[in-house]
């Protein structure tokens, strides 16, 4: 087994789309033993669809059999941020330090907002604002048909996953000193800490924080009552939404840089050290876990009716002169049994998939530019579908799909509209 340390290295060079959210279309009830995405998805307003995490994208058109590329947006710099889609507009965090609106039609630039450093996570949409964290340790409100500035706040640590948006509070993890961004986190002589707030939607003002050991790049799942939260001192936190006094925590054996999803009253998610995790979302107790063999695990989880989809990063190593090559796997949600996998041509996959009845999206990545790299279109039993190549480093971003359209970053430097 590998050690935190060497893990920790790893993590470096994952550089994988951590981002991790805030109301979705269409959940009927809160957390309930159901799925709280019921009824056809028209918009991705945040990280992973919903505040509750779960990437499904119920009733959405697919896209066509074929990857037909319907428009492109180039920026100055790698996209590894997740896109969010409202009022037919496409929002999306670049490495530049712009959050961008585009027209999600025809890729035209409605604005763009200039922070003061790198900006990794999704956005947050919700009632005509857009909410981004940056690496400048600021959480920005910014108004989402001019692009005008609402508010902002320094929050005291680098700022790599995504807000979660409940009724009038947003949620946020806050901190990142993991090596993939220490240089930035010494840059800006930032504390070692790791923190989660809750924040005013209308203001800013902090209603409350909770003090976390390390820090905290995973995107919080909300529900009525509680947010949930993993952080990189290997803990799921079970946070009272009112107060952020603690209902229960889970430990694991590594980072938790994976968003939790939330769906039949369990909590599902990976962390570091490679194993896949349901909690019930009550009690914190184990329902089961799954190993799938991965060196990391740096994404988050699809959840739909039957299944539970991540992807990872296999171990590779100089002393083994076989490559081995990252998988999607699909488990069973209610025991964790391995229903198939799924083998790519490239080393790493950090982007978490998107997940509707019949398809499953997701992108992949490497250390390095090289060939074989970019998004998959499976089916849901596990058949590719499509490949579309993407350059650079290829897709650490997580896919949103919305009208048979699929929208992703690229790391060169693109969006991406695909049908």
């Amino acid at each position: 087994m590998l050690t935190t340390d060497r893990r920790r290295f790893l993590a470096a060079v994952a550089a994988s789309a951590v981002p991790l959210a805030s109301g979705c279309t269409a959940p009927t009830a809160e957390q309930s033993d159901g799925h709280p995405i019921a009824d056809p998805v028209t918009e991705w307003p945040t990280f992973r669809g919903s505040r509750f995490n779960t990437g499904y994208a119920r009733g959405v058109e697919p896209t066509g059999p074929e990857p037909t590329v319907a428009w492109t947006y180039e920026a100055s710099g790698p996209f590894w941020g997740s896109p969010v889609v409202a009022e037919d507009a496409v929002f999306i965090g670049g490495t530049d330090g712009a959050l961008y609106a585009l027209d999600a039609e025809t890729g035209d630039r409605q604005w763009a907002f200039a922070t003061d450093h790198r900006v990794e996570g999704a956005p947050a949409y919700a009632d005509g604002t857009v909410y981004v964290g940056s690496y400048d340790t600021r959480v920005y409100a910014v108004d989402a048909a001019s692009g005008e500035e609402r508010w902002n706040r320094a929050l005291g640590g680098l700022i790599r996953g995504s807000p979660t948006v409940r009724d009038d509070t947003v949620f946020i993890g806050v901190g990142c000193h993991n090596l993939a961004c220490s240089w930035y986190a010494d840059e800006a002589d930032v504390t070692q800490d790791g923190w989660v707030y809750a924040l005013d939607a209308a203001s800013g003002e902090t209603r409350w924080k909770y003090p976390v050991g390390d820090e905290v790049v995973s995107t919080p799942a909300v529900d009525e009552g509680t947010v949930y939260v993993g952080a990189s001192d290997a803990t799921m936190y079970a946070l009272a939404a009112d107060t952020g006094d603690v209902e229960w925590t889970y430990d694991v054996n590594d980072m938790i840089w994976s968003s939790p999803a939330l769906a039949f009253g369990t909590l599902f998610f990976a962390d570091w050290n490679g194993r896949v995790h349901a909690v019930d979302a009550d009690s914190g107790e184990e329902e089961w876990t799954a190993d799938p063999l991965a060196n990391y695990i740096s994404g988050s989880v699809a959840v739909d009716e039957e299944g539970v989809y991540v992807g990872h990063t296999p171990y590779n190593s100089l002393d083994d002169p076989q490559t081995h090559y990252g998988k999607m796997f699909k488990f069973d949600r209610r025991t964790g049994a391995e229903l198939w996998s799924f083998e790519t041509t490239a080393l790493e996959i950090g982007s978490s998939p998107v997940v509707t009845e019949e398809r499953l999206y997701f992108g992949t990545h490497g250390q390095t530019e090289r060939d074989g790299l970019g998004v998959y279109a499976l089916s849901t039993s596990g058949e590719e579908e499509w490949f579309l190549e993407v350059g650079a480093r290829g897709v650490g971003s997580s896919p949103a799909l919305i009208d048979g359209t699929l929208y992703f970053g690229g790391t060169d430097g693109s969006v991406y509209a695909v049908e």
